[in-house]
């Protein structure tokens, strides 16, 4: 079983002949808080309601695009809605219209498989090298690392690469937790830069697939044009603008995860993983030498009902070695913990032994 993105559970659990309901899923990044309970509520409250499905979105969602203007302190002209990053970071693809396009490894598959359906030549380069091109691909903080730059360090390197002509694209859909180092309302000054975010991580609602641009006008006229007349719909639009709205939410999700976080990077540590640092709500793993990524991750799921990312998928990453867990709650990140405890005991291994630092 290899997929190339995390929180496949569906499949996966039928795969493995496992009920969904009993699949413990770290290969998605997504808040364990859930969404908001005032926003869960009038989701519930609108579902219910026939006037909410069976009438046609309003494609400007109003109280959406409010919500993230307050939030962001942006123009409502310079935010474009859509069905995820992923939709988003297609669209700024196709409307900036690069021939080649720079992107530093390891990276997110996405930015490549984008660049390849739009015909434009992709380009791997190290990190924190920008060259010249056409469009330059920056992500913070950095998936799968997790790695934060400042907000200083991102605004120079968009200067270099603007100087160059370069048009540059900022994925920041972790953002939310290192919102210190956001250039979000940057990108709606400077034309030729386009900044992503997702909602429905941060705010545990993936399945609304809620994400948005945000750009300088005339960006966002061009990124607004790739995509369909109606990108989300009434019920995701109204939950998220009620999740904006929720203060205490987000202090609490940024507390418990860096909590939980520390914790479970220093359970894995113990273990003898490499684990590098981060400022999201994921940890990339190195296992230690001897084991191999897919055959954990097999075994966890047939085992222990747990779903973890190997991360072949990640372009620039060497086969086999490394896995990103997400940061759950303490009690299941200590589950996560055990179940690898007990496989690195079980798998022969003669080049590595857990009793030795």
């Amino acid at each position: 079983m290899t997929f190339a993105h995390g929180g496949d559970v569906e499949r996966v659990a039928r795969e493995a002949g496992i009920p969904v309901d009993r699949l413990l899923d770290f290969s998605a990044n997504i808040n364990p808080m859930g969404l908001p309970p005032r926003a869960a509520e009038r989701l519930a409250h609108e579902a219910a309601d026939p006037r909410s499905w069976s009438r046609y979105p309003d494609a400007q969602a109003p109280e959406l695009r409010s919500a993230l203007c307050q939030y962001l302190a942006v123009a409502p002209e310079s935010i474009v809605l859509g069905a995820g990053a992923d939709s988003l970071i297609h669209a700024a693809v196709r409307g900036l219209a690069p021939q080649r396009c720079l992107i530093p490894e390891p990276a997110f598959c996405e930015y490549r498989r984008a660049a390849e359906a739009f015909g434009c030549q992709s380009v791997a380069i190290p990190q924190q090298l920008p060259q010249a091109g056409d469009l330059l691909v920056l992500n913070n903080p950095h998936n799968p690392t997790g790695a934060c730059a400042p907000r200083a360090e991102m605004l120079a390197r968009i200067a270099a690469a603007r100087a160059l002509h370069a048009a540059v694209l900022v994925d920041e859909a972790f953002i939310d937790y290192a919102p210190e180092s956001a250039i979000t309302g940057d990108a709606s000054l400077a034309e030729g830069v386009v900044a992503i975010r997702s909602l429905t991580k941060f705010f545990g609602c993936p399945g609304l697939r809620v994400g948005y641009a945000v750009a300088a006008p005339e960006t966002a006229r061009r990124l607004a044009a790739q995509l369909p007349p109606w990108p989300i719909t009434t019920l995701a639009a109204n939950a998220l603008a009620e999740a904006l709205q929720d203060a205490p939410y987000r202090a609490e999700a940024l507390r418990s995860n860096q909590l939980a976080r520390a914790a479970l990077a220093a359970a894995l540590a113990a273990l003898h993983c490499r684990v590098f640092p981060s400022a999201a709500n994921f940890l990339l793993l190195s296992l230690p030498t001897g084991f191999h990524a897919l055959q954990i991750r097999d075994r966890l799921i047939r085992e222990h009902s747990i779903l973890v990312r190997e991360c072949n998928s990640f372009d620039g990453l060497e086969p086999g070695r490394y896995l990103r867990v997400a940061v759950r709650r303490p009690e299941e990140n200590v589950r996560l913990v055990d179940a690898l405890s007990a496989l690195f005991r079980e798998i022969p291994c003669p080049t590595h032994s857990l009793t030795q630092p």
